[in-house]
């Protein structure tokens, strides 16, 4: 990063050497910007407020972009390394959540959101909205993952209700639906 930091003062005619040196001091390499609290983050702006505060924009926008980037197209035709990516995933949230994974005609991964939000023990979901994003994004087939945080990962009787409703949704729609449960 410190090669960045430094083009980036260059690049706005400010003395990059000596900028680059205090933005060190600050944020010594290793640093969790993500981790930055209040009161560093308010002396680091002080020193140029306007381009200090440009530069942590810049930081903080480009650690959200490459976090949630896609780093290479997953494929679902290998369900075990699949299962493996939705672990890592959703493996150590602390409520229940229901993600959709979107899939194009290779069965390569093009979208991974979360659709639903819920509580430690359930999450309610709705077919029209999972649905709805599929289409939208012109996929070929979905996957849904939902995570179990106490640890079992048996499909309850709603899960298995819920996930034979997507099933004949997506028969008729032509986007047939898988479920997941972790």
């Amino acid at each position: 990063m410190k090669k960045q930091v430094f083009s980036f003062y260059e690049a706005l005619g400010e003395d990059a050497a000596a900028e680059s040196a205090r933005f060190n001091l600050y944020f010594p390499e290793g640093y969790d910007m993500l981790s930055m609290d209040a009161e560093t983050e308010a002396d680091f702006v002080s020193e140029n407020p306007r381009i200090n505060r440009a530069l942590l924009h810049a930081i903080f926008a480009g650690q959200m972009m490459s976090r949630h980037a896609q780093k290479r197209l997953i494929s679902a035709k290998h369900s075990e390394a699949f299962g493996h990516f939705a672990q890592s995933e959703l493996g150590t949230l602390k409520q229940e959540q229901v993600f959709l994974a979107l899939l194009n005609t290779q069965l390569e991964l093009i979208s991974w959101e979360v659709v639903f939000v819920g509580t430690l023990t359930e999450v309610s979901a709705s077919p029209r909205e999972i649905f709805q994003r599929a289409l939208h994004k012109n996929a070929y087939a979905m996957i849904i993952a939902h995570n179990h945080p106490s640890g079992k990962v048996q499909p309850s009787a709603a899960d298995r209700l819920f996930t034979r409703r997507l099933h004949e949704l997506g028969q008729l729609l032509a986007c047939p639906c898988w479920m997941l449960s972790l």
